[in-house]
């Protein structure tokens, strides 16, 4: 009993997590009125033109036609190919990212931009500040010794703007990479040795005029982070001249309708979320899912529950290993409900999962930097880019299905109903400590 008693204690901290991670969830939230025609879309298959206008609607960006794209899950792939567009840049960098470090990968892009800021072209960063150690922070000396813009995003005050609703634990969580005006990525890899290492991640590398849309959700940060400085040397027609781009080694995929979704704490329309909860409960045929890191609010599991019961095949990739150990007993505290309702759930096996992707019906496929999570959804500033396209979703979709059979481990119902009471407490526990949104 008094072992029983000691492991029960052990978990009282997961209580104070709401403070930890903020509960200054956006308030008051409003309901978006769909004020674009959805009859405008015609680039778009006309089951997907309510979305298409609600995501427009919520964020100002409407899809474009005629990007190229390629989708980049290989850890290598993504350092080599990113390397070398740094490296071929000639008149503009701009990197906005949660993350930056100053090891062995950061030390090498800094050296790169170093040297394109000597040539003249014209380099800037924006950080998320909290996600960065001391050391990270003091060595951007480094940069403005070199005349790079490094400018730090708005870091939260302990205590007073975790519990004050209007600011709340809000951080800078996108990835935008623009190149040159006409090369951008977007996706889930920040600039760090265990991103190009191991782990398990999603980047779409884009050309056309979707980089173009990326540059503007650019242009709102810094805009809060230094406003001062002049726009971003990109265009429209800078952002069409590399549709023929080509990336050897790796499918690109051309001519494709392409919608930039950025969302941020200010925005109380929840375009993120929106866009998340419409494809499930829209979907006909199916609904898979990568997602590291939980709980999504209870409307979004709600979708899931409800898809699934209609005969929808709904499936959930999960990190069997995750980076953030108590992610990982609130993505448990999940399985019981959902796998009851019919929703399939596969834990990736070996390196860390960090992919944030949906793919839908053979033609709706999102890859960016937000989770399905509260922290996603309500408190970070995030950006995905929503795919139009069946050739793009299918390619997709079998990649999906190729990994559950050769790198996941299917988790069934009885397994879960096997777990022992300290294992369902822990979970349970974690559940409680972040909350439940509705």
């Amino acid at each position: 009993m008094k072992t029983v008693f000691y492991r029960l204690a052990r978990l009282w901290p997961l209580l104070l997590l709401p403070l930890a991670g903020g509960c200054g969830y956006r308030a008051p939230m409003h309901k978006t009125v769909i004020t674009e025609d959805p009859a405008r879309f015609g680039n778009v298959r006309e089951g997907y033109r309510e979305l298409t206008a609600l995501m427009t609607t919520d964020t100002g960006l409407p899809p474009t036609d005629s990007n190229t794209i390629a989708i980049i899950t290989e850890h290598k792939d993504k350092w080599l190919v990113l390397k070398n567009d740094l490296e071929s840049a000639e008149e503009s960098v701009y990197i906005d990212h949660y993350r930056f470090r100053q090891d062995s990968s950061g030390t090498i892009v800094r050296g790169i931009l170093r040297e394109k800021r000597a040539r003249g072209a014209d380099v800037r960063i924006i950080l998320d500040k909290s996600a960065h150690l001391k050391e990270d922070v003091d060595s951007l000396s480094l940069y403005a010794a070199d005349s790079i813009d490094v400018r730090l995003f708005y870091r939260p005050s302990f205590f007073l703007d975790y519990v004050w609703p209007p600011k709340g634990a809000h951080r800078d969580h996108r990835k935008i990479i623009i190149v040159d005006g006409k090369t951008a990525y977007v996706g889930g890899r920040n600039i760090q040795d265990k991103y190009y290492l191991s782990w398990r991640d999603a980047d779409l590398r884009i050309n056309g005029p979707a980089v173009y849309d990326l540059a503007k959700v650019y242009m709102e940060n810094q805009h809060r982070a230094a406003p001062e400085l002049p726009e971003l040397k990109v265009t429209p027609e800078t952002a069409r001249k590399a549709v023929k781009d080509t990336l050897a080694g790796h499918r690109q995929f051309r001519g494709k309708t392409v919608q930039i979704v950025q969302d941020s704490p200010w925005d109380k329309r929840l375009p993120i979320r929106n866009c998340f909860e419409w494809a499930i409960n829209h979907a006909n045929s199916y609904f898979y899912f990568y997602n590291p890191y939980t709980p999504p609010p209870q409307s979004t599991l709600k979708a899931l529950r409800n898809a699934a019961r209609r005969g929808v095949d709904v499936r959930w990739i999960v990190p069997a290993n995750n980076d953030v150990t108590p992610a990982k007993w609130m993505g448990e505290s999940l399985y019981r409900e959902l796998l009851k309702a019919g929703v399939k759930i596969y834990e990736w096996q070996g390196n860390v999962l960090h992919t944030k992707e949906f793919i839908s019906d053979d033609y709706l496929v999102a890859v960016g930097s937000a989770n399905m999570d509260n922290m996603s959804f309500f408190l970070n500033l995030e950006v995905d880019a929503l795919v139009y396209d069946e050739e793009f979703a299918v390619s997709s979709r079998e990649l999906y299905i190729s990994e559950t059979k050769d790198k996941c481990l299917e988790i069934t119902l009885d397994e879960v109903r096997r777990w022992n009471i300290f294992r369902r407490m822990r979970n349970w526990l974690a559940r409680v400590a972040v909350g439940n949104i509705t």
